[in-house]
Formats: structure tokens, sequence, C-alpha cells
């Protein structure tokens, strides 16, 4: 199947613009000798992605291998680049053809294509590293103001109002009292022992040894800290 994909904006009011792009889309069927099946027409901001959006999403539930998808230019389509890169990692899988009147088959291996894909595709990681490091520093920002950061709760802590992270005097006890125990010589057999008569709940040794050196690690990142700290302050 030949799908006609047709967009424009609430702020273009008339219908001159998708006129405009059907008529794009059928001189190129008539030039490569193809016909559109169906079309496919939104009025929504070209930010959304293409399941988002009310015709759109009605399309990619019809999509099939080796279907085509028509377009009059890259931007009637998406204006999101990750929505663009993952549709044509995900439509290059399933071997359908993405076409712009402008572009041709962003798909194929042909020599417009095959430059095509690979821009995106060193876009698509350049994006991936940018909002990897993006959320190493949110998360680092919020560590220091004490305020969760995804995932499970660290022992020791509950999650209370506007995701900050409060002391959890109960948890708090127990961590005391591994460190103490571990403190006097125990070993970890005993160690564990201990807990689970004392909190009736079974303790593992990975757990205890998390424990025991999550704050020396804490400890040691600080004291490097403070050492950089220093030596900067010497050169000055």
């Amino acid at each position: 199947m030949i799908y006609g994909y047709l967009r424009k904006s609430s702020e273009e009011g008339s219908t001159s613009s998708f006129d405009t792009q059907k008529f794009k889309i059928n001189s190129y069927c008539n030039i490569h000798n193809l016909r559109v099946n169906e079309w496919f027409e939104d009025v929504c901001s070209g930010g959304l992605l293409l399941y988002q959006r009310e015709q759109g999403g009605l399309l990619t539930t019809k999509l099939k291998k080796g279907d085509t998808i028509i377009c009059s230019a890259l931007d009637r389509y998406s204006r999101s680049h990750y929505g663009l890169v993952n549709d044509v990692e995900k439509y290059r899988r399933l071997k359908i053809r993405l076409i712009f009147t402008d572009l041709g088959d962003v798909i194929s291996s042909d020599s417009l294509g095959s430059v095509f894909y690979q821009i995106l595709s060193i876009m698509s990681e350049w994006y991936r590293k940018s909002l990897s490091e993006k959320q190493i520093v949110a998360k680092d920002k919020l560590k220091k103001q004490g305020k969760y950061t995804g995932g499970k709760v660290r022992k020791g802590y509950d999650l209370g109002e506007n995701g900050q992270l409060v002391v959890c005097e109960k948890e708090q006890k127990e961590i005391n009292l591994v460190k103490s125990l571990r403190a006097k010589g125990k070993k970890y057999k005993e160690i564990k022992s201990f807990m689970e008569k004392y909190t009736s709940r079974k303790w593992h040794y990975s757990f205890i040894n998390k424990l025991l050196t999550r704050d020396r690690e804490e400890q040691l990142i600080k004291n490097i800290c403070n050492i950089e700290l220093e030596r900067n302050m010497c050169d000055v």
C-alpha cells in the first residue's frame, strides 16, 4: 500500500496548503509510476510524534512490511529530530519506504538515501550522548540537594514531599547496627544471622557489603575532591 501523508499547522488556516502538498505528491507519483491508495491529513504541530497525531496515529496502525509513505517535504512529516530518527530506523528494519518529493526515498540504499540515513545516524548518536550527559548532570544536582533521583529509594531514607529524601530512623538504626557489628570484628555470616533475628526478615551478603562499602566510597570521593581543591588553592 502507498499512503500519502499531509500536515499543516492550525495557523495556516486555508486548505491551499493541503492542495499544494497533494499536487507535489501526485506529480512525484506520475513521474515514478506510483499511485497513492489512501490519504491522511493532520492539522497539528510538526513537533508531535507521528503516532501522537490523530491521522498519523491511524496511519501507523496500518503500516505493514513493504508499504510506502509519501510526503511533500521533510517538515510536513516531522519537525521532531527524535521522532524522525526513530521512525527512519524502524522503517528501515521493516522495509517500509519513506519518500519526500524533494529528497526521494530516504530509506533506500541509493546515494542520497544512504547519505541521509548516515547523517541521521550521526545525529541520533549525538542526541543519545547529549541526553545521557544532561541526565547525569540533572541527577547529580538532585543528589546534592538531597532529592530523589529515580529508581529504588536509598536504604535509610524515605521519599517525602516535593521529591525530597527524608531520613528513616528505623532503617538508619539498622545501618548503624550493621556498621557497629562489623567494627567489633564480626564476620558477614555473623552479621547476617544477627540482623535476620533482629529484623525478622531475610538479609543478603551482597546487601550487607553494599551498606558497609557505600559510605567508604562516598568518603573517598569527598577526600579526593578536598585534595584537589587544596591543590588548586595552592596553585593560585
